[in-house]
């Protein structure tokens, strides 16, 4: 609504226009004084932005409060055990018997990390075969590939699942059955999942069960972890 001047009416104004043009210049005020808070807000985020330690890969991850950092948020991990050949087997499952998957990089250990981590952080622990999440609410994207050999019976089958223990345990399982009479059959599986409490503190390993006749030979086993995403609330 615009301001009516006594100089332009060239009359004196009623008390409507007064009302009229004291509303005006409160609605004003409030538009200007919200303009000078975004504006400051602003100027504390590029503030901020322009002394903060530089992430190569980073983007800048406000933390609401005029602050915030330069974080490389997604990351992986890939790795594949040393033991590659039938010949010498990764492990031997025994039916009925679970047993979780190895995998300790002997083969390959490659990482481009999330800036988060820490030093000295993993997404992948090879020495305990699982994965390992960074915080509480983190998205991560997993694929497992393995061989197997040497299995046999009617219908020969393994049972996989993602356990992370605790009173939760099991979060995704998978049936797959082993279809080629005991030769070489290669196994891959992926789980998106992401961490809860349970799975921070414990982290998640790959379970599996062998269902035949005698056992099962394991090798060649690798797996890929992507961290997708990281909560902020």
């Amino acid at each position: 609504m615009a301001i009516t001047l006594r100089s332009v009416k060239a009359s004196a104004l009623t008390h409507n226009e007064l009302d009229d043009n004291f509303t005006t210049l409160v609605a004003a005020d409030v538009v200007l004084t919200d303009a000078v808070a975004l504006n400051t807000a602003r100027t504390q985020v590029v503030e901020a932005a322009s002394t903060a330690s530089t992430v190569a890969g980073g983007i800048w991850v406000s933390d609401g409060a005029g602050g915030g950092e330069f974080i490389r948020v997604q990351g992986w991990a890939q790795n594949a055990d040393s033991r590659t050949t039938v010949g010498t087997p990764t492990q031997v499952l025994t039916t009925g018997v679970q047993a979780t998957i190895i995998n300790d990089g002997g083969t390959l250990d490659l990482e481009k990390l999330p800036s988060d981590i820490g030093v000295g952080g993993q997404l992948w622990d090879k020495t305990n075969s699982k994965l390992t999440p960074i915080a509480l609410f983190d998205t991560y994207n997993l694929r497992f590939d393995w061989k197997v050999q040497n299995y046999s019976g009617a219908t020969p089958y393994l049972l996989i699942e993602l356990d992370i223990g605790g009173t939760i345990g099991v979060i995704a399982s998978r049936t797959v059955s082993l279809i080629k009479g005991g030769a070489e059959q290669s196994i891959s599986l992926a789980f998106p999942v992401f961490a809860g409490s349970t799975m921070v503190t414990n982290g998640a390993t790959l379970k599996c069960t062998y269902v035949g006749t005698g056992t099962c030979d394991v090798f060649a086993t690798s797996n890929l972890v992507v961290r997708e995403s990281k909560n902020y609330a």
